[in-house]
């Protein structure tokens, strides 16, 4: 079975920006069918992706949470899960499934 989430990224270089094609499998990758987009710069990389608007809806749309959790991740090797899936605790609502990794 597909895993879905409620939020995808691909990490790229801060001079390059999605194909159409990861757009697509970034979108096929999101639980529902409303996104929105989103992009974390961190030191010498951006995440770029989308989270879908029902997670967004629990987080009151305040995704910055969210975006330091992503930039914690593109900043620590360490973070790094091997198959890019991460579940993100916010408050109050529980966890976010966020995938962050190539769709390749």
């Amino acid at each position: 079975m597909k895993m879905e989430f409620g939020a995808a990224f691909i990490p790229k270089s801060l001079d390059e920006g999605l194909t159409k094609e990861e757009i697509t499998d970034l979108f096929d990758m999101l639980k529902g069918v409303h996104a929105i987009p989103m992009e974390v710069q961190s030191e010498g990389s951006v995440a770029m992706g989308f989270v879908n608007c029902t997670d967004a809806e629990l987080m009151d749309y305040d995704l910055q949470p969210l975006a330091a959790f992503v930039r914690e991740i593109l900043e620590d090797p360490s973070k790094e899960s091997e198959n890019g899936e991460y579940e993100f605790p916010f408050d109050g609502a529980g966890m976010i499934d966020v995938y962050i990794g190539y769709t390749d």
